[in-house]
């Protein structure tokens, strides 16, 4: 990951779109599962908004129970795979929706939210801010060893920690700890960014949580410690 990918235009989709299998019929044609994560002004999520949309249904739908569901049901999310808006288009016009809408128009298919917490920033001493993108899902070995290699990671120190991952972009400093939280049953990355600057801060979660997505890991929250 160079500092033009995390730094860059080059995540354009402010959504997060995923193939959604039919449940008992793995050969079926695949629905879509579209989500937006709404953030506060220090970058923390407050809001999930979510839409579906299945060939059987024919039209979309929006449901704060599956977006949980996918997050706390091994069963249910593994009925999901994470794809690029591109690949969502291309399986949207397959399995016969047409040419899928932009994402201004599927914002309008957002009816059923998740709201999440509004607490103040947790503190965790004199250090920088740490912003933390909480995953469920799991990762095997293979799939562990692809988004290390896939974030950059060193070898990191701490309890629970994958790996760490660092980036200089002229004067600004990113770090990213891949870490095992939850007693073992669910993942972070921890993100500081030194001096705090939240628009450089704001890509680079946006492209950590991509590439995270990309292996088997869904976003569950983003929490700011300060």
């Amino acid at each position: 990951m160079s500092a033009t990918s995390v730094t860059s235009s080059a995540v354009t989709s402010a959504f997060d779109y995923y193939l959604l299998c039919p449940a008992g019929a793995p050969a079926a044609p695949p629905g879509l599962l579209v989500e937006e994560w709404v953030l506060a002004d220090d970058l923390s999520a407050t809001r999930l908004r979510t839409a579906g949309w299945t060939p059987a249904d024919g039209g979309w739908w929006s449901s704060a129970a599956f977006a949980r569901a996918v997050r706390a049901d091994p069963g249910v999310r593994a009925r999901l795979r994470a794809v690029t808006r591109a690949a969502a288009e291309e399986a949207y016009l397959r399995s016969g929706g047409g040419a899928l809408p932009d994402e201004d128009v599927l914002r309008g298919h957002f009816r059923d939210d998740v709201p999440l917490a509004a607490v103040a920033p947790l503190r965790l001493g004199d250090g920088p801010p740490v912003w933390r993108v909480l995953f469920a899902g799991e990762l095997d070995n293979g799939r562990l060893a692809g988004l290390r290699t896939a974030l950059r990671l060193s070898d990191g120190t701490g309890p629970g920690v994958a790996g760490t991952g660092r980036l200089h972009v002229d004067d600004t400093t990113f770090r990213w700890d891949l870490r095992r939280v939850g007693g073992g049953v669910a993942w972070c990355l921890d993100v500081t960014v030194e001096p705090a600057h939240r628009d450089a801060l704001r890509p680079l979660l946006r492209r950590l949580t991509d590439v995270a997505r990309r292996h088997g890991l869904v976003p569950a929250t983003i929490d700011c410690f300060a």
